[in-house]
């Protein structure tokens, strides 16, 4: 386990929050977590490894650990740090059933919650994260309150401009062209990268992309600079770019989270869940993926 603070201050937070699974949803908690700073005080986030990284430029109480997916592990973790409310951002039985078991009042979409939220499949799930803060802010605010870009820590700004001095040089848009999983079997990448990494002339094209993907990528791009970095470095490549294309994924929310010039290319997925809460979208007439050439027009 590590932690942004000290074990003591985890000991006298009475409130648990469980981070989601995925980056992007992790970062759609950004305003909840936002509003309960201001309104509640001290409570603690529980995460995956990465979700330091995420906010490693804000005050928030991170803890993470390797183990985030074991019962057990975080049975112990909630009982031995005497929680006794939790929320709960995970919708499965694994997540719900330690913070049970541990004897904290716990809301969350899963009905076997203290409290159950219902999902809104009409709302954003930004919208829908902060609905499960909403029994513990005392008053009924709106999510838009909240609306502020994450913070990057000073080192990883540091590191994104030697980045930007000795790699890029000069002006650049970012891409982002991978996706993790299928929705509902259709995959999110959008189909013509290659054909605009071709026809688009204007700044010098940059992709940022996660280690797994950084080989593929490779591969796939020759002929452009392929990056790999920290979430809090590739956040500030992204905020300096241009503007960033990106599929619906997590790369689309950390660009538009840390306050880069997103443009989200859907095709496959619902909009008005995922699309990037800061940014725009592109889609085709169809519904479908925009054409490369259309895009190239818009831009």
């Amino acid at each position: 386990m590590n932690s942004k603070s000290p074990n003591k201050h985890i000991q006298k937070s009475s409130l648990v929050v469980r981070l989601p699974n995925w980056i992007g949803d992790t970062l759609m908690t950004y305003p909840m977590l936002l509003a309960l700073q201001e309104k509640v005080g001290d409570f603690v986030c529980l995460g995956h490894p990465w979700a330091s990284s995420l906010f490693s430029g804000t005050n928030l109480n991170i803890v993470t650990s390797a183990e985030i997916k074991n019962a057990k592990w975080c049975y112990r973790f909630y009982r031995d740090h005497y929680f006794d409310k939790g929320i709960l951002c995970p919708k499965t039985l694994s997540t719900v059933s330690p913070m049970r078991l541990a004897g904290l009042q716990t809301v969350g979409y899963h009905f076997l919650s203290s409290r159950r939220v219902d999902y809104n499949n009409d709302l954003h799930t930004v919208e829908n994260y902060f609905d499960l803060a909403r029994g513990f802010l005392q008053e009924d605010l709106d999510v838009t309150a909240f609306d502020r870009f994450i913070p990057i820590e000073e080192k990883s700004i540091a590191q994104g401009k030697a980045i930007l001095d000795e790699q890029i040089k000069g002006d650049y848009i970012v891409i982002c062209p991978y996706a993790t999983n299928l929705h509902k079997g259709r995959n999110k990448e959008w189909p013509f990268w290659r054909n605009f990494c071709t026809e688009y002339k204007e700044t010098k094209i940059v992709a940022v992309v996660s280690e797994s993907d950084y080989m593929r990528c490779r591969n796939d791009f020759p002929e452009i600079l392929v990056l790999c970095n920290t979430l809090a470095i590739s956040a500030y490549i992204m905020r300096e770019a241009k503007f960033v294309l990106a599929n619906d994924s997590g790369a689309m929310h950390l660009a538009s989270f840390f306050g880069a010039n997103i443009i989200g290319l859907f095709g496959a997925t619902e909009i008005n869940k995922t699309r990037p809460w800061f940014g725009s979208v592109q889609v085709g007439t169809d519904g479908g993926f925009i054409s490369a050439q259309n895009l190239l027009e818009v831009l």
